[in-house]
């Protein structure tokens, strides 16, 4: 009889989550939609009619869409428990000998499906509108944001205008103990052969970087898992790859990271269920969803200035929500 109550309410529980993060993602992925067409109503012109600038932002929201993933299966995942907890249905799964963590990975399976069909979905369909929507916007493209890469004892940045054209151009120098010995600005320079030629100064200055800097930010990102790793492939005699290396394990993490911040918040609600409402753990759980994606970026960003290995930038998150988790449900 425990079994078949079990089946019945995990069943249950699977699809509101499912459903509910489903919702919660596309209203993000809407409102994301939503105030990037306001902003690139400015670029209006006879070339850029409003439909080109519709199209192109409609075609390019999907794959962009997939930042929201965590956060928008987090949400869903504390939505659902929250109104199975109203309804008086945690009190009695719990009180018929069901722990607290067998409830929440059961919450948990309804996003993880969810993000597993979305990126495939990626993978397979949102790259491809998301280049197409490139290919649209292509006439009004204007300069990345800047751009940083090691190369050597020299921290470069700069804003790519082409494949070959760059501008805003930052040259940070490191002696032996890490510390700056010279910085300087340059406003414009192009980028040939593995080498970048600055093109305002009196002598003609070229400096080597790593391989992967040919390739800017924003085309690595439409490439796929797979061709990802044929790029790395490609650039295997090259031991600066870590651009490359940072969005594979990123997307190859993905799955684990969403079932990892969901553990955490379940841990949470129930740690601390009967002494605050459940708005407020739905409020902790989104504060932390935040939390986790500056810890991920700063983890990231420091792995990266160091040159340590970038798998550990991206796995030492995952294993810190986890601990946290582990030790909260303990004390449940």
């Amino acid at each position: 009889m425990i079994k078949d109550i079990f089946n019945t309410y995990s069943i249950h529980l699977i699809k509101r989550s499912f459903l509910i993060s489903a919702l919660v993602w596309m209203v993000m992925l809407f409102l994301d939609f939503s105030v990037t067409l306001v902003m690139e109503l400015e670029n209006l012109s006879i070339n850029q009619t409003l439909s080109v600038i519709f199209n192109t932002v409609l075609y390019e929201q999907l794959h962009k869409g997939m930042q929201y993933l965590e956060s928008s299966m987090l949400i869903g995942t504390l939505i659902a428990l929250s109104i199975f907890n109203q309804q008086g249905n945690l009190v009695f799964l719990r009180s018929a000998g069901f722990s607290p963590l067998k409830i929440v990975l059961i919450s948990g399976l309804g996003p993880i499906i969810l993000s597993l069909a979305l990126i495939f979905l990626d993978e397979t369909l949102f790259l491809d509108l998301s280049k197409k929507s490139n290919t649209l916007s292509q006439p009004i493209q204007s300069a990345e944001a800047i751009q940083w890469e090691m190369a050597s004892r020299n921290l470069i940045g700069l804003s790519r205008l082409n494949d070959k054209q760059v501008q805003a151009i930052q040259i940070i120098e490191f002696n032996d103990q890490q510390r700056v010995t010279s910085f300087a600005n340059y406003e414009e320079g192009r980028i040939e052969n593995g080498q970048l030629f600055i093109e305002d100064t009196d002598t003609q200055q070229a400096l080597k970087f790593p391989a992967s800097f040919m390739l800017t930010n924003n085309a690595l990102e439409n490439f796929s898992f797979f061709s990802l790793l044929d790029i790395k492939k490609t650039y295997l005699p090259d031991k600066n790859i870590q651009k490359i290396d940072t969005l594979i394990y990123a997307r190859a993490l993905l799955p684990v990271s969403i079932l990892a911040i969901i553990f955490l918040a379940g841990s949470l609600m129930f740690n601390s269920v009967r002494s605050g409402g459940v708005g407020r753990q739905i409020i902790i759980g989104i504060s932390l969803g935040f939390i986790y994606d500056l810890m991920k970026d700063l983890s990231v960003a420091s792995f990266l200035t160091y040159q340590w290995p970038i798998f550990i930038a991206h796995l030492l998150p995952i294993m810190v929500l986890v601990g946290i988790g582990a030790y909260k449900f303990q004390r449940i």
